[in-house]
């Protein structure tokens, strides 16, 4: 590890019954930045419809590009956040933290207003089929197509220096996977993905067990609004295209949080991992996930890395470390952590096993057998949830993947599901709390994990004793009264526990918002009968693997 920074100065915690959970703030794009609709031809005939943001008479600039399945047209998308599911907000809504951008940024897309005047061009490009955008849905055309020819159609504009890089969240990072993916454009220098999907999908895929609010809340509020019904249908949908980082390898500036466990840690931490590029840097932090993309520390860290490497500047984005990480002893209080590499080079993992009999955690493996049991009914009943304490005797800080091993046995089911929580509890024992889900839950865990039994097979190319990948191709079913062995993989994290202040295990059958859960509310289809035993002990050595920093 390189350095350590001190931890950010003392700041008051917003009382969040009282203050209202959404910060936006937007201002006019300033009035020398024209606005200009431009139809990219594509090989198949068809045009892909995109907006244009410059300043006329300038010198040719870097385009920054990306392309949105929102509507390139809609500047009003973060008012859905008001309305949000119910989640830890009283009264609904979202903790989006504070954003300021100009009144022309399209959902979680570059901010013209920031980048036109310091020497770029900003696209946005509809999907195929959205917005404005024609399609070709019966060719179904490999998207890799499509961004070659956007790419090649900018570079040849004469606004534009021929070099072109991508930025953008979510959505808009899975398609920078795609867009990059060797051979990458020629004109395609830079690649900023920030917090985004590539293979496990927006609705808790990566686990096995089916999440059903999610999709449904983002095609009605989201998506389907945008369908062009003069187009001939969307193409494939991005939960459908095929992803596969380790086939990128331009330089990339990628941004994973711990705070988005819900949608975008896993598969985000698991593209630096597998990413091909020479050149990458991984920023993490656990904030709001808009507020950090759109943050004034964080657009001048992102402006240098696009200087570097679309205008040249051979002093821009000098000696930076390739890690960078927050790492939280609460909701706001954190340290910046740098390092060579992810996982962090001076982790070790300790095993601490579980014991059933005594709700607690051991470094030593326990002497006694033990058995409890978890029932498939009663979601968010407290009775039906099992927990193991560690109190910690000097202060440890955990950076990276957990990993539970568990023995489980069946009744009346051929299944199991398993939902995991890691919590803090502080020496007076109340919870720590911080944010997760988006960042829009501020009440969240240290980390958590989900596993449906029967998909408990493994990747064996891919998993590691601290991080099982589960396959998720085939199903095997449990077999009644015969103990199984399953891995449950835990999202990364970074968390410091002082002296005096405990690790707490969850494992239950249930998830429900207002737990662990945030703004966008989860539904998930859990499994409705049997019971599952949990076995502790010399036979049945349960453990929960942990990253300790030294």
């Amino acid at each position: 590890m390189n350095a350590v920074t001190p931890s950010v100065e003392a700041r008051r915690e917003p009382n969040y019954l009282e203050d209202h959970p959404f910060d936006l703030e937007t201002y006019s794009l300033p009035s020398d930045i024209t606005l200009e609709e431009v139809l990219i031809p594509m090989r198949d005939g068809i045009r892909l419809a995109a907006n244009v943001f410059r300043r006329p008479g300038a010198p040719a600039a870097p385009v920054i590009v990306t392309s949105t399945p929102y509507g390139k047209d809609n500047y009003d998308q973060w008012n859905n956040f008001r309305d949000a599911p119910v989640g830890n907000v009283p009264g609904g809504g979202f903790y989006l933290g504070s954003v300021r951008i100009s009144d022309h940024t399209a959902f979680e897309a570059p901010d013209p207003g920031y980048w036109v005047p310091h020497g770029y061009v900003v696209v946005l490009v509809d999907h195929p089929g959205m917005g404005r955008s024609e399609s070709n849905p019966t060719l179904d055309p490999p998207l890799e197509e499509r961004w070659h020819d956007i790419i090649s159609w900018l570079a040849r504009q004469s606004w534009c220096s021929g070099s072109i890089g991508m930025s953008g969240v979510s959505a808009l990072c899975a398609t920078q996977w795609i867009a990059a993916k060797d051979p990458a454009p020629s004109a395609l220098k830079a690649i900023i993905p920030w917090e985004g999907i590539n293979e496990s999908g927006p609705a808790g895929g990566y686990g096995g067990i089916p999440e059903t609010a999610f999709p449904g809340w983002l095609k009605s509020q989201w998506i389907g609004p945008n369908v062009n019904h003069a187009a001939h249908g969307p193409e494939r949908l991005l939960f459908d295209w095929k992803y596969d980082t380790t086939k990128i390898s331009i330089p990339a500036l990628i941004c994973a949080s711990f705070s988005d466990q819900e949608l975008h840690t896993w598969d985000t931490f698991d593209a630096f991992t597998r990413i091909a590029s020479k050149d990458k840097w991984l920023y993490g932090h656990r904030r709001q996930k808009w507020g950090a993309f759109y943050g004034k520390n964080e657009l001048e860290y992102q402006r240098a890395f696009l200087d570097r490497f679309l205008k040249g500047d051979a002093s821009a984005f000098q000696n930076q470390p390739a890690v960078r990480l927050e790492i939280n002893n609460s909701r706001f209080d954190y340290v910046v952590v740098t390092a060579d590499d992810w996982p962090l080079p001076a982790t070790s993992y300790d095993t601490l096993y579980l014991d059933a009999e005594r709700a607690a955690l051991s470094a030593d493996l326990v002497a006694s057998s033990a058995t409890k049991p978890i029932t498939a009914t009663h979601a968010g009943d407290p009775q039906n949830s099992l927990s193991f304490d560690l109190k910690f005797k000097t202060p440890t800080t955990l950076v990276g993947h957990m990993a539970l091993k568990l023995f489980i046995e069946v009744q009346d089911s051929d299944d199991a599901d398993i939902f995991v929580g890691i919590e803090k509890i502080d020496a007076h024992g109340n919870k720590v709390y911080f944010f997760s889900a988006s960042g829009g839950n501020a009440n969240g865990p240290v980390t958590r994990g989900w596993l449906r039994a029967s998909k408990r097979r493994l990747n064996s190319a891919r998993s590691t004793e601290w991080r099982p990948v589960l396959d998720l191709s085939t199903s095997s079913p449990l077999v009644p009264g015969q103990v199984t062995e399953v891995n449950v993989p835990l999202m990364p994290s970074g968390t410091t526990f002082q002296v005096g202040e405990t690790l707490r295990l969850l494992i239950q059958s249930w998830s429900i918002p207002g737990q662990w859960e945030g703004g966008e509310t989860r539904q998930w289809d859990t499994l409705k009968k049997g019971s599952c035993c949990i076995h502790t002990g010399p036979e049945f050595p349960s453990r929960l693997l942990v990253p300790v920093i030294s």
